[in-house]
Formats: C-alpha cells, structure tokens, sequence
C-alpha cells in the first residue's frame, strides 16, 4: 500500500533516477522490447537496491497499475500522445492557476521531449509522465506540502490520496481533462479562490495600484489630496467605479466604497480612512497574489474532511459559520487563542452541548496566571467560585484555600486542582460545545462581551468563545426533543446552575481553519490580517517544494 507521503512530487532528478532504475537497469537491448520490460525481476532487483522505501512503493504501485492494463501506455498510442497525454501535458503547463509553478513537474521539457518522442523515448516518458500526474493529482487534490504538520505543529495534516485510486480513477475516466479540472476539493470554492488569484495576478500585471499616504483620519466632507490617492487605489481593485467630482474631495460615492473595502478587510466599516484602513490599501497587489496562492493551499488541506453539515471556524477572520448543503446558515463571531496561546487547525465532531459548566482551570493557567494572584489577595478563589480540590473532579475533595500555605507551591509541585462552579463568574459562561479532541479545544460562551466589538479577537488561550452561545445552541437543537431547546427553557436550565449535558441525536462536524484569503460567489475578494504569522512559514515551505520540482 502506498502512503499517502510517498504521493509527493519527486524532485526531477529523481524522478529521472526513478526512470533510469525502471528503464536503464537492464542490459541495453531493453529498449528494444516494450514497457513490460521495465518491470522484469531483474530490473525489479536493481531498482529496490538503489531506492527508499517511498520510491519503491511509488513504483510498485505503478508497475501493479501497468500490470492490470497488460502493460499498455496510457499517455501514448500509435501516433504519439494519446488524447490522454495530450490532456495531462494542457493541465501540467497551466498548473499556475492553481499557485503551482509548471517547472515542479517537469514543464516545459517533459511537454517537449513528449511531443517529439520516437517509439524508444515513449517507453521511459511513459513513466515520467506517470510520475508527473501522481504529483500533480496528489497536490491539487491535497496540497503541495503534503506534511503541513511539519511546517507548524498547529497546521492541519492533509489526506492525499493513494497512487492505486488516482491511477485507476484517471484510466476509467472517459474524459481526462474534465476529470483533472475536478480534481481540487470543495470545487465550487476552490474555484472562486482561482478565480480571484488570476484577478489580482491581472492586476498586478497592469502595475497594481497607487499608495495612499499616511496622515490624520480622512472623513466626509474633508478635502485633500490623500482623499484623491484613496479614490484612485480604491478603483483598482472596484469598490469605486469611478471619480466623479471633485477627485480631492471625500463625497458619499467614497464612504460607501471605503466601507466595502473595510468589510473585505475585516476593518470596522465605519467608512473612515484611518491608519488600519490605510495600511490595508497599501499591502501590494504582489502581496494579494501570494496571499491567495497561501490560502489556496489551505483550501487543498481540507481534501477528504467536510461534509453536507459542519460547523466552520475561520480563525484569521475570528468568525464561525455553520454549512449546510454549501450554504451558510448560521454566523457569529468568534474570539480566539492569543498569539502565544494559538488557536490549532483540526477536525472534529461535536457530540454534546453543556449548560451550566464547570471549568476546571488547566494546569499552565492554575500556576502561572492564578497562583500568583491568590498569594497577593487573600479570599480570590472563593470571592470568583473557585473550587480547590485534592482530588480531580470530585467537589468532595474541596479544601479551605486559607487552609493552604501558598508559598509552599510553584508550578512544578502544585498538587491540586482548581475548578470553578457554574454561575455568572464562570470563564466559560453558561454553555459549552464539546467534540472532544487531542488539543482541549472547545467551543464556549463567555462573560465578557465587549470584546466581540474588536476588530482582532485574539484574547483566548486556544479555546472558541461564541458571541451568540444560546442562539448556536437552539440551532443546533431544532431539530430534536421536539424543538424544546427554546431560549426560555435554557434560561430555566441555567437559572438552577445544575450542569446539564445535551447529546446531540445529529453530532455535527466541526472544522476550525486558517484562512487569510478567499472568494464569496458573487466574486468578493476578502483578505484578514496574519494575525498568527503563518503565511510566511508557509510561503518557504511551498518555495521548497517548487525549487525541489524543478531541479
């Protein structure tokens, strides 16, 4: 079985090695028979004494794959390329509008060589093209770093898909330029994101768009020449048709088209053009292009994870919305981890909702947040309901905090557990949504509401915490226990303070994700702040894959 690592694209040196193993290990009177030579013991032998593992299992599963057809070429016939090849080689030489450079599988010398091959030159290209089309399938299916994992510990690993299925899937396809257009997941996405990249690219051809120079708050009615800067920058990218009037002066047609492009940006829409909204226009259009090549990758990453149904968190936008048949049905915003408490990118499913929780405080905060703060005020833990246990999760356990001395204990020998009791202090609020996963991430309300009004909402230490918690809850309960779940009966429920547990009868699948870019259907472009200085991490790695390919 091929794992799903050995489906990267080979550096083209080694897919030349891997030919030159499967062609040029047998005595030179091979190139006289056909492909099935290239698989004899033989060659077989020499091959896996020269290889890795991931090379070998990547020609085992071709040769099994020749093997089934009788070793007949699928990317030539009897008058060269087959439609087939003809096909691949169209896909392979516009890989860029998928943000993947043509030369990471060989373009435009494969396509060369290809077109002019005689019979001897079609057995080895035959192989390099088979090569060529894992990669490619492999990476638009799933992304071009096939570890994400590994570029940061918070990324999302992707699910790229066997040798077997892409070869066997691209053999019964009666048309193979439909079926390589639809290979990226989440088509109708993935395709708007295409769309905008070769938008920007356009525009970036054409000399992207004029600076708007830093100064006081421009607002209505004021008149200067920045006011004529912001006009011209905000037609190049559309939300202002045109300049009507007076260009220096600052007049309804620019406060409406200011406004859209603080929504694009994820600004206050206030419609003033202020030192955020100035920094935002001026990020170049070279910038934008990267930007969407990033996101498009992201988009790869989730191959093989949504569904009909999910709940969606987009952490850069701090937003969430709940998918159903590919419309939105349900948003709100979000607060998410601090920089230095990020939020990870995982897939789950959401089981249960609990009203009423407990919070039972995590060790890093107990010691390093809290303790310091019970030693200098005297009576904080029982003034904010906190419990203090000698035993997890058992309130028999409690102890008296004035009973403990404080400075006997640091983070490395803290012996107990602190938990706080549900009620109007509690951090958690008075719900929680729970798909339990490796990185004790949840979903939860909050007691603290002001912070939904900010711009950046990176104030958690990893956790989601929902705006709207009661309204997600009675969506996601409409449907069950015949619609009791109204907000009357969640306020009586949360008036007892009892910790009440809700299954779900339809668990949901939870995405949280790392979007700085995308398209809507209707063609809008947004773009969100890095806030957790991601791209840019991984901009190197997909450089190392491209610079690899094409050696």
């Amino acid at each position: 079985m091929v794992t799903p690592a050995t489906l990267r694209p080979l550096s083209w040196a080694a897919v030349l090695s891997v030919t030159a193993a499967l062609a040029f290990g047998l005595p030179a009177r091979a190139h006289e028979g056909n492909l099935k030579d290239k698989f004899e013991p033989k060659a077989q032998a020499q091959r896996d004494a020269r290889h890795t593992a991931g090379e070998r299992a990547l020609n085992d599963a071709i040769k099994d794959f020749y093997a089934k057809r009788e070793f007949k070429p699928l990317w030539f016939d009897g008058n060269g390329l087959s439609p087939q090849g003809r096909a691949l080689l169209a896909a392979l030489a516009k890989s860029d509008e998928h943000g993947i450079g043509p030369a990471t599988y060989g373009m435009p010398k494969l396509g060369e060589r290809a077109a002019k091959a005689n019979a001897k030159e079609r057995e080895e290209l035959e192989i390099e093209l088979t090569i060529a089309f894992l990669g490619y399938a492999g990476d638009i299916v799933a992304g071009t770093v096939s570890n994400p994992r590994r570029v940061g510990g918070t990324f999302r690993d992707a699910k790229r898909p066997e040798a077997k299925k892409l070869l066997d899937d691209a053999a019964a396809a009666q048309d193979m330029a439909k079926f390589l257009d639809e290979l990226p997941p989440d088509l109708r996405r993935y395709k708007q994101v295409q769309q905008a990249l070769a938008k920007y690219r356009e525009i970036e051809k054409k000399g992207g768009w004029p600076r708007v120079d830093a100064g006081p708050t421009l607002k209505i009615g004021m008149k200067h020449p920045r006011v004529g800067q912001a006009k011209r920058r905000l037609v190049a990218t559309g939300e202002l048709a045109k300049i009507e009037g007076d260009a220096d002066t600052f007049d309804g047609a620019l406060l409406l088209a200011v406004k859209k492009f603080q929504l694009r940006h994820g600004l206050l829409d206030d419609g003033n053009i202020g030192a955020g909204t100035v920094a935002e226009m001026n990020v170049s259009a070279k910038e934008r292009v990267e930007q969407l090549v990033i996101n498009i990758e992201r988009r790869r990453w989730l191959a093989g994870y949504l569904g009909d149904r999910y709940i969606y968190v987009n952490i850069a936008d701090h937003d969430l919305k709940i998918v159903e048949k590919g419309h939105t049905v349900y948003t709100s915003r979000v607060v998410v981890g601090r920089p230095y408490h990020e939020t990870p990118v995982f897939s789950a499913t959401m089981q249960y909702i609990e009203l009423n929780p407990y919070w039972n405080v995590p060790y890093s905060i107990a010691t390093q947040e809290l303790l310091p703060v019970i030693r200098k005020v005297p009576g904080y833990l029982q003034s904010n309901d906190y419990l203090l246990l000698t035993r997890m999760g058992d309130n028999n356990s409690a102890i008296d905090p004035a009973s403990v001395d404080w400075s006997r204990y640091g983070p490395g020998n803290f012996p107990f557990q602190i938990r706080q009791k549900p009620g109007p202090r509690n951090a958690l609020g008075t719900t929680m949504f729970m798909f339990p996963n490796p990185h004790n991430v949840f979903i939860h309300d909050t007691p603290i509401r002001s912070i939904f009004n900010l711009e950046d909402r990176y104030f958690s230490h990893g956790c989601v915490r929902v705006q709207n918690p009661w309204g997600l809850a009675i969506f996601l309960l409409k449907d069950q226990d015949n619609g009791q779940w109204t907000k009357e009966k969640i306020a009586k429920v949360v008036e007892t303070k009892d910790q009440t547990r809700i299954n779900l009868k339809a668990p949901i699948q939870v995405h949280i994700t790392y979007l700085t870019a995308w398209a809507e259907q209707d063609g809008t472009v947004h773009f969100r702040k890095d806030g957790y200085k991601r791209d840019a991490t991984l901009r190197v790695a997909m450089n190392k894959v491209a610079y690899a390919g094409a050696r």
